[in-house]
């Protein structure tokens, strides 16, 4: 007759799903202290109308037009450098996104370490008008007429 004398190990592996969190906070936590600071400070020190390793605009390289995101680098870059007015010329739209972005970004690093949502929803009409906002600033400033071509990217 025979014993068996195994044990239980002394620290069982995590669930899978702890695990996949756990590793999602890694990223997160490598994402916030090294890429995004890593990213800011090339932004900062090389500005991307003067050095080509910044990557083009897909969409204007192809038909010529100016996507809404068009001059969205080098306005970081402005901002960076506090130069609001600027950052204003290079993508406006993306100037008043600004906190926005910000907003989303933080919230989704919240969700993404603590596992909990936020209580709250957005209407539908809100997400509507951005969608209305941002093509109606894509076909807006594409237009070669004044005032509208201050839409389009461009240095003061």
């Amino acid at each position: 007759m025979s014993m068996s004398t195994e044990t239980a190990p002394a620290n069982p592996p995590p669930p899978p799903d702890r695990a996949r969190g756990r590793r999602a906070q890694v990223v997160l936590v490598l994402l916030a202290s090294v890429v995004v600071p890593g990213a800011a400070s090339i932004l900062y020190a090389f500005p991307p109308a003067e050095y080509s390793f910044f990557p083009p605009c897909w969409f204007y390289w192809l038909t010529g037009l100016h996507c809404p995101g068009c001059g969205a680098t080098r306005c970081v870059h402005s901002l960076l450098h506090g130069d609001l007015a600027q950052a204003f010329a290079w993508n406006p739209l993306f100037v008043l996104v600004s906190p926005l972005l910000i907003y989303v970004a933080v919230e989704t690093y919240y969700i993404a370490w603590t596992g909990r949502r936020i209580k709250r929803r957005t209407p539908g009409w809100a997400v509507f008008l951005l969608v209305f906002v941002i093509v109606s600033y894509w076909v807006l400033r594409n237009i070669e007429i004044y005032p509208l071509t201050l839409l389009a990217p461009h240095r003061i």
